[in-house]
Formats: structure tokens, C-alpha cells, sequence
């Protein structure tokens, strides 16, 4: 035996491995559930078909079907049901009803038994006979432990049997088990076994799907995305390997806005010289989002072009600013801060102050003269969509979006629009999502925890999602890494 991944058993599958953090723990039982057709018993023998590459014991333990029907099932199949390491056999769990109380016995489905009898107590002593190879085995896939529901109307003799079956397998006979099971709400199976990994067959536009989720996986910090699940000649293969375009795609740059999670969740900051869209709920406060964004990029050398939500009205923009140790009025008179109000709340008699305009053609000459008084400096652009469609209507503000990046936008820039898909209709939400390069998403939930998600995105964490906190220290927001090692999401 030739031990793998520093105590991890690899499924045969590289993706599900990286999800895993190299595989199945060893010595342990997991669980793999899921409706008829969605690939257990395939990503069991595949299990096993990797564990013989590495010059492993193997066990597959078939309850439902006999060897003939499953030499029929894997005739489409790479996998080498001859090997020497191989053992496979097919048994049927039927209630013992002896002195000592219902039990478990073992019947085999067909006359290949090492003893004599035919139903035999389900111990040590009679699977390492009855199984031959079984004794010292390293991998074990018992498919299913659906069979033993025998005792499904006794829930605690049902979790004793399961119990004393995964200490038989995992430590008795010193192998890594995987256990199938019809998808069932079975809170025992999940309760006594170390992981849980779930497939289901959904359909995509009216297209049938396989996926594969890990929901459990004790000491693992492990992926919880859903991933396709493909059968193939090889087995089951997951799904996309990658979820943001490869290095060589790179068209963009991005640049650190000073929170090192949510940088991290980007690939290394929000993309520049393209758009940004941060959907928001309503409920969650973006004001030290935007307080963190603006240092950053002052800090850095950029100007800023604000289009202020209802709730960044100048109090709320000045104590922002003055926590981060900067003066709206100083930002103003150097042309480093430009405020175009489209809610009314600001006094358009100052410098750098423009009120709202009416139509597009009217925001354009505002963004030409900010562009004349910013000069070469890069400039961060944060934009309260909703506030432009409010007030341009949606035909001017697509416009008004559309000349942003065509005209205004340069390398360096950051370009990012705040929207609230609650607040508008789904055709100009969907033009916002469909603009940006990049997408994020922020939420409060019902017990008052706020998330952040990258939706869309050339390179980052995509799928991902992190918690957000605010803190005493600056930048008074904290956001949770993503987990290590999921991809290299750097487009460097």
C-alpha cells in the first residue's frame, strides 16, 4: 500500500481531490448519496480503480446486484474488474431474529461464498471469510448501505448496526469505506458517518445535469461548491476544473482597494480599465465598502468621481472621509474629489459639485469637464446606478453607462456602479450585470449576517462566499479569506 496525499485516499477524480483537499481522509467512512442514475455506484468503483493504481487492497461490496449484472453495468467503463487486488462480491442484509435480539445476517445473491452457510451473523470473523481479500484491505465500497433499512423501523438498532459496520471496515479491517445510499433524509446515515457527499440530477434549460456537492467532511476544510459531475469512460469527472479564465486570457488589470479578503476573493483587487457592478439588498450598509474603496484609491494617487447614494449625503461623506484621516473640502478644492448629485442633497454652488442633469447629454458634458479638471491622475468612478436610472430613465441611462467606458475609461481606471436589482426592473438589471466584467454581490441575511459574493469576474474566487465584519480598526471592514487552495485564481 503506498500511502497518498499525507493520509488522504484520492477519488480518481482531480477536481473532487483539490475539493477535498487531496481526498478522503483514510480510515474513515463516508457517505455518497443521491437518486437512482446519478453515479454512486461509478464513483465507487472508481474509488477503488484509483486505489489499485496505487497498489492498494480493494473491496466492492455490491447489495443490489449480482457480479453478472455488475460486470453488465461497468462493460462501458475503463475500470478492470479482474484486477488481482480486486475483490468483488454481492451479498444481501436480512434481520436476524436469535436470542440476542434482531441482528444483521449476510446472504449472499449467489453461490461464490468461502463457508457453507448461506445467512451468517454480520461479524469480524465471517465478512474477512466470507470476503477472502477483505482482512488488511485499504479502500471498501459497500454499495448500498440502502439494503440494511431492514431495520429503518427501528432507528436506534439501525445506527448501532451502522455503527458497528463502520468500526468493522475503518478499524477492524483497516480500510477507507465509502458507503452509497438512495437520497433520503436519513439524519442517522449522516450522523455516524465521517463525510457526506451528495450527487443529484437536476435539469439546465430543460437539459438534464449531474451534480456533485460535499455538505460534510469532518476536520476538512474542504470545498462546498456544487460541481457538474460528467460520466465518462473513467468514471465520474468533476466539473468545471476552473472557474475564472486562465493567465493567458488575461485582458485586464485589477488593483487592491485595501481589504485584504475582498481583494483576495477578486484575484487580487477589483479590475481596472473595465466595469464593476456591486449589487446590493438594500439592507446591507455599503458606507464603509465605499469608505475603504475611497482611501484606497486616494492613497494610490486617484481622484474620485461620486455619484452619492441617498445615504452618502455630505455629513455622511465628510465623517467617511475624516475616519480614513481625509477632508472633503480639501479633496474638492484639489480636484481630487468630484460629486455629480443625482439626489438632490448636495450644494451644486460648490467646486467640483455638479447637479443633476436630465438626459444623458447632460451628464456627458459634466463627465467632460471632470475629466479636463482631473487631468492625467487615474480616477475611481463610483456610481449609484439606481440613482441614474431614476432620473435619466433607462434608454439615458444605458447611455450615459455605455459613454463611461467607451470614452472616459481608460487602463488605470476603476469604473464601478452600485445597483440595487430591487429597486428597478430586471431588463436594466440584467444590462448592468451584462456590462460589467466583473460582479459582486452583498447581503444581510434573516439573522442579521452580511455576505459578500463574486458572481462574474475574469479571475477570482468565483462562486465564492465570504462573510463581511466591521472592525474598530481601520479599514473598519473586515472580509473572510476564501478557502486556500481551491484554484490559483490570479491572472498574473
Amino acid at each position: 500500500m503506498t500511502d497518498v496525499d499525507n493520509g488522504k485516499a484520492a477519488t480518481g477524480d482531480a477536481v473532487l481531490d483539490r475539493m477535498l483537499r487531496g481526498g478522503i481522509p483514510r480510515n474513515r467512512t463516508v457517505l455518497v448519496r443521491g437518486g437512482p442514475g446519478t453515479g454512486k455506484t461509478t464513483f465507487g468503483m472508481q474509488f477503488l480503480q484509483e486505489g489499485l493504481e496505487n497498489d492498494e487492497r480493494c473491496l466492492f461490496v455490491s447489495t443490489e446486484q449480482t457480479q453478472s449484472e455488475l460486470r453488465d453495468s461497468f462493460s462501458e467503463f475503463e475500470f478492470d474488474l479482474d484486477h488481482e487486488e480486486l475483490a468483488v462480491t454481492t451479498l444481501h442484509a436480512v434481520p436476524d431474529d436469535g436470542d440476542e435480539g434482531r441482528r444483521l445476517k449476510l446472504r449472499t445473491l449467489e453461490g461464490n461464498s468461502a463457508i457453507d452457510e448461506r445467512d451468517i451473523p454480520l461479524t469480524e470473523k465471517n465478512v474477512a471469510r466470507h470476503f477472502q481479500a477483505a482482512a488488511g484491505c485499504d479502500r471498501l465500497v459497500f454499495d448500498s448501505v440502502s439494503a440494511l433499512q431492514v431495520l429503518g423501523e427501528n432507528q436506534e438498532l439501525f445506527r448501532r448496526e451502522l455503527l458497528e459496520l463502520i468500526q468493522l471496515f475503518t478499524k477492524d479491517l483497516g480500510a477507507t469505506a465509502l458507503f452509497t445510499a438512495e437520497d433520503i433524509d436519513d439524519s442517522v446515515l449522516d450522523f455516524t458517518t465521517h463525510g457526506v457527499i451528495e450527487l443529484r440530477r437536476e435539469r439546465v434549460n430543460g437539459d438534464p445535469h449531474r451534480f456533485l456537492e460535499i455538505t460534510k467532511m469532518r476536520g476538512v476544510d474542504h470545498d462546498t461548491r456544487t460541481v457538474e459531475a460528467e460520466i465518462e469512460s473513467g468514471g465520474v469527472r468533476c466539473a468545471p476544473s476552473r472557474r475564472s479564465q486562465p493567465p493567458e486570457l488575461k485582458t485586464h488589470k485589477h488593483t487592491s482597494i485595501g481589504i485584504d479578503g475582498l481583494d483576495s476573493l477578486c484575484g487580487g483587487g477589483l479590475a481596472t480599465g473595465t466595469g464593476v457592478l456591486f449589487e446590493h439588498d438594500g439592507h446591507a450598509n455599503m458606507t464603509a465598502l465605499f469608505g475603504a474603496m475611497m482611501h484606497a484609491a486616494l492613497d494610490k494617487g486617484y481622484s474620485i468621481v461620486l455619484v452619492p447614494t441617498i445615504r452618502m449625503r455630505p455629513d455622511s461623506v465628510r465623517t467617511i472621509l475624516d475616519g480614513h484621516d481625509e477632508s472633503l473640502d480639501h479633496l474638492l478644492d484639489e480636484d481630487r474629489l468630484f460629486v455629480i448629485d443625482m439626489i438632490g442633497a448636495w450644494d451644486e454652488t460648490e467646486d467640483n459639485v455638479f447637479g443633476a442633469r436630465e438626459s444623458a447629454t447632460g451628464v456627458r458634458s459634466v463627465l467632460d469637464a471632470i475629466a479636463g479638471r482631473a487631468g492625467d491622475t487615474p480616477r475611481l468612478s463610483l456610481i449609484n446606478a439606481d440613482g441614474m436610472v431614476n432620473t435619466l430613465g433607462t434608454e439615458d441611462a444605458r447611455a450615459v453607462r455605455y459613454a463611461q467606458e467607451a470614452h472616459w475609461l481608460r487602463s488605470d481606471d476603476l469604473l464601478v456602479h452600485v445597483h440595487n436589482p430591487n429597486v428597478t426592473g430586471d431588463r436594466i438589471t440584467g444590462f448592468y450585470t451584462n456590462a460589467a466584467e466583473q460582479v459582486l454581490r452583498t447581503w444581510i441575511t434573516d439573522n442579521g449576517l452580511q455576505y459578500v459574493s463574486l458572481k462574474k469576474s475574469p479571475c477570482g474566487f468565483v462562486g465564492t462566499t465570504s462573510l463581511v465584519e466591521y472592525t474598530t480598526e481601520h479599514p473598519f471592514l473586515r472580509v473572510q479569506d476564501p478557502p486556500e487552495d481551491r484554484e490559483n485564481p490570479y491572472a498574473e
